[in-house]
């Protein structure tokens, strides 16, 4: 069997639930020994479901199956600290989720863990951070999602938006979570101070949303309005065997999609009919009427072949059979106590240190005298690394990053925030497509200056090289020689076409780590499939369980860009540490469908248990009743009661008067009443403000929050408290506001990035010239012939000054 990336690192695990679980259980697949500590009763997630009918006591769901296999399990009273800080004193890392304070309150203060370890990293989860204003307030899936605009993405202004379906945001959080647990090694290697690592879901939840601060300024300035949910054009709709998704990012593939329809007329009115425009229904009208005759694999091969990301919506049992991940053989099935169940395999292939199954999830105290008898010897002081700073942890990294769009550059960003030099190169010919998303002409001659692709692409060095030409190509070669790190997430022909295959790189360089990101896989009969996170969070299963009830499935909004680029910088991580170890370098790819449906494992676990399809259940929950979204008078409340202490908050809040039915009592009868319930409360919660009632029931001890939207985000208390949001200045589009990374490290950088995103070509010469030693001629000689540049060869100044395509 071959080692794993991160054998040898030792993980205790002092958490619950899925988050901070599942960040455990990614270092797990890698080789770490996670060893999980619970106490008698054990983890509160081993008594959720779904149960195989073989489990009638329901002692371990499927879930729990899934998010602690790989581990070691132990049964530790919470009581006994000196038990739980002799096994953390042997350890590299801790990964704990009690909340504000809650390490201190158990007597496990990390100064004092530390006092026996002092390179151990704590891997701290909470709702909204260790410190804040709000620090310390009740919260749910659905009031975090709430607060960060993921509700307000998805529902109309007439009806209750609703959230995004199953456990999606716990899943996005764990892979941030151990973003920052081995970002904090590496800082803890170099400098022998451990760090905590403070995270939280509510900036997890900010972080996946696609810049909407950054974006409505953009709008603002082309003098359109922000961007709304009922600006999305097709997306999930209905066809003759179900749901089929049809996305369109660019401007040909909406001409494409109109002329495959039947419309014509509408090629050149995306824009109009994006914002609202009076034709709108009738184009959804024509769509709607083509497809009703159209199978889903019917409409998905017609798009593709005209390169439109078409996908059919998948639920937890067609997945299971689709051929893309039948080909690539990802579910697989594993054991336990109640038998076998089929779920997702990794999220990355890693060809030096492939991630491994070695042991279903524990026994509940399954290894307890293994684990207790014979635990890890005391870690040393780790040895210091002259001159180390532990504000670029990644300092003397090369990354060379042909990554595009969203998931492509956050990726990179990432690693040059943590100190990496990371160069991104596109051409002029074809530079990264996401320059022209959500920006346009009005903003002047260099508008693919001024879009979204700013948040994607802070902390690196711009070059521009034509990859289709000798000269580029061997420019290239010369870069890639001495680098640590090569980026791409084209579709998985494009690298190859050029010349770079992992073959032609590995012989350039024996040592570096090539990361792929393909949306659909290196193989399987979806290889050469065009698509974006939209796309993917349709066909991964999330759209499916996304939405109301009685309605259509729903997409999240494309948050699996982020969460694909922060398990590509796991993945990156992880194979820089196999190389340290003298593993050499490897080829990781991190198919992009494939981190989507890690994170959205219920359907297909479910319906491997119970033979039954989960469906849509809009904004409630089993956990909580009443649960959902109530109108104000000015807006949407988001409200959560998981227990009878929240119902009994609620009604001191609200006043008994209405709420006191004795089917109210439990919260068996709450969740039989709940029609009931929503009524009433929508009653009541009609007839107020939502900043007064977020205020009064949070405050009461009821999770709350305001269904927010993009102006909300500045004024957030908790946020500016965290300083979440930084700016930067921009040569061409000015200061703006940008997000940072939800996780915060009492030892490492200070500022979420180091530099603002530089224009195209910005350092051309610099690299080209200070680092390969090309002259002045050299450099003027590529740039005539097109190889370099700074304007994208497509634009060219008209005699008005604004940019036209040619």
């Amino acid at each position: 069997m071959s080692v794993g990336a991160l054998d040898g690192l030792r993980v205790v695990e002092l958490a619950t639930g899925i988050a901070a679980p599942f960040a455990a259980r990614l270092l797990a697949d890698l080789g770490a020994d996670v060893v999980k500590v619970e106490g008698p009763e054990g983890d509160p997630l081993r008594r959720e479901g779904p149960f195989a009918p073989t489990d009638p006591k329901h002692v371990d769901g499927g879930l729990f199956g899934y998010v602690s296999a790989n581990k070691r399990g132990i049964v530790v009273d919470p009581s006994e600290t000196e038990r739980i800080g002799n096994l953390v004193a042997g350890a590299d890392i801790l990964v704990e989720n009690f909340g504000p304070g809650g390490l201190e309150v158990r007597g496990l203060a990390p100064e004092l863990l530390r006092k026996n370890n002092p390179g151990l990293v704590i891997a701290r989860l909470s709702n909204f951070g260790q410190d804040g204003p709000d620090a310390h307030l009740p919260a749910t899936d659905l009031t975090l999602q709430a607060r960060a605009g993921w509700v307000a993405a998805r529902g109309g202004y007439s009806s209750a938006p609703t959230k995004v379906g199953g456990a999606y945001l716990d899943f996005i959080a764990g892979t941030y979570l151990a973003v920052g647990i081995l970002t904090a090694v590496e800082t803890a290697r170099s400098t022998g101070r451990g760090s905590d690592v403070d995270t939280s879901l509510l900036e997890c939840a900010h972080s996946a949303t696609s810049f909407p601060v950054l974006t409505n300024g953009v709008l603002a300035r082309m003098g359109r309005g922000p961007n709304s949910p009922g600006h999305v054009l097709l997306g999930v709709k209905p066809c003759a065997d179900g749901w089929v998704g049809i996305n369109v990012l660019t401007g040909q593939q909406w001409r494409d999609v109109c002329l495959l329809v039947g419309a014509e007329e509408y090629a050149d009115k995306q824009d109009e009919l994006r914002t609202g425009g009076p034709d709108r229904a009738d184009f959804e009208a024509r769509v709607d009427a083509w497809l009703a005759d159209q199978r889903a694999e019917d409409v998905v091969e017609l798009c593709q072949a005209l390169r439109i990301p078409a996908v059919p919506v998948h639920d937890g049992a067609s997945i299971v059979r689709s051929a893309q991940w039948t080909e690539r053989g990802f579910f697989t099935r594993a054991a336990s106590r109640n038998g076998e169940f089929l779920h997702p395999s990794f999220p990355w292939r890693l060809s030096g240190s492939p991630a491994q199954w070695h042991r279903p999830a524990p026994r509940l105290g399954e290894h307890t005298d293994e684990v207790l008898v014979a635990p890890w010897p005391r870690r040393l002081p780790p040895a210091v690394t002259p001159g180390a700073d532990p504000q670029r942890p990644l300092a003397g990294l090369r990354v060379l990053d042909l990554g595009t769009f969203w998931a492509g550059g956050a990726c990179g960003t990432y690693l040059g925030a943590m100190g990496a030099d990371v160069v991104k190169i596109e051409s002029l010919q074809r530079p990264d497509g996401f320059r022209f998303n959500m920006s346009g002409p009005a903003l002047g001659p260099r508008w693919y200056e001024f879009g979204r692709f700013r948040a994607v692409n802070l902390n690196k060095r711009s070059l521009t090289l034509d990859l289709t030409r000798d000269e580029g190509r061997e420019l290239l070669e010369q870069l890639l020689a001495s680098a640590d790190v090569l980026l791409e997430n084209y579709s998985a022909r494009v690298i190859e076409t050029l010349g770079f295959g992992w073959d032609r790189v590995r012989d350039i360089n024996p040592n570096i780590v090539m990361v792929r990101m393909p949306g659909y896989g290196l193989e399987g009969p979806w290889r050469d499939y065009v698509g974006w996170g939209n796309a993917f969070e349709q066909v991964s299963g999330q759209s499916y369980v996304s939405g109301p009830p009685d309605g259509k499935p729903q997409t999240p909004g494309g948050y699996t860009d982020p969460l694909v680029a922060m398990h590509g910088v796991v993945a990156t991580l992880a194979a820089l540490e196999h190389r340290r170890r003298g593993g050499g370098g490897q080829l990781v790819e991190v198919c992009q469908i494939e981190v989507g449906a890690t994170a959205c494992p219920e359907p297909v676990i479910h319906h491997s248990m119970t033979g039954e399809i989960r469906h849509r259940v809009g904004n409630r929950s089993v956990s909580a009743a009443p649960q959902g979204v109530y109108p104000t008078t000015d807006g949407w409340i988001a409200l959560s009661v998981r227990d009878n202490a929240e119902w009994n908050a609620l009604l001191e809040a609200l006043g008994p008067d209405r709420f006191g039915d004795p089917d109210f009592a439990t919260p068996e009868g709450r969740h039989a009443a709940h029609d009931r319930l929503d009524a009433l409360l929508a009653d009541t919660t009609s007839l107020h403000e939502v900043a007064y009632l977020t205020k009064l029931l949070s405050n009461n001890g009821v999770p709350a929050a305001k269904v927010a939207g993009s102006s909300d985000y500045l004024q957030d208390p908790q946020l500016s408290h965290r300083k979440y949001y930084e700016t930067f200045d921009h040569d061409d589009a000015g200061p703006d506001w940008y997000q940072g990374w939800p996780m915060r490290f009492s030892v490492g950088p200070e500022r979420f990035h180091r530099s603002g995103t530089p224009t195209l070509g910005r350092h051309n010469r610099e690299i080209l010239g200070g680092e390969l030693g090309l002259d002045d001629d050299e450099l003027a000689a590529l740039e005539q012939n097109g190889i370099i540049g700074t304007v994208p060869t497509e634009l060219q100044l008209s005699p008005s000054g604004s940019a036209e395509k040619r």
